[in-house]
């Protein structure tokens, strides 16, 4: 059996945690209502982006057959390091809620 996992991880300086959703529509749906609600929170210039200064959001595919993305890009975005506590809950509470 050939079973995707569609999930959003947030990531910050070690700490993650990730949600799993039924459908890739399902999960970029959410994955897009996080983005628009931190608009205005991103990080600019990705190139000069101090590795402790950052939050990923990213959408991602996991193939449990073969353990691995799916072969497309995976979205994501970079915000300053202090919207994490504040898209960590945002996303828990939404999650809850869908």
């Amino acid at each position: 059996m050939n079973e995707t996992i569609y999930a959003i991880e947030l990531l910050h300086q070690g700490k993650y945690d990730s949600w799993e959703f039924s459908s890739e529509q399902a999960r970029d749906t959410f994955y897009e209502k996080t983005k628009n609600h931190f608009d205005g929170r991103e990080i600019a210039n990705k190139e000069t982006a101090d590795d402790k200064e950052i939050v990923q959001l990213s959408a991602t595919n996991l193939n449990k057959e073969l353990g691995s993305g799916e072969g497309r890009p995976v979205p994501y975005e970079w915000y300053e390091a202090a919207a994490f506590e504040d898209m960590h809950a945002f996303i828990v509470e939404q999650y809850k809620a869908k």
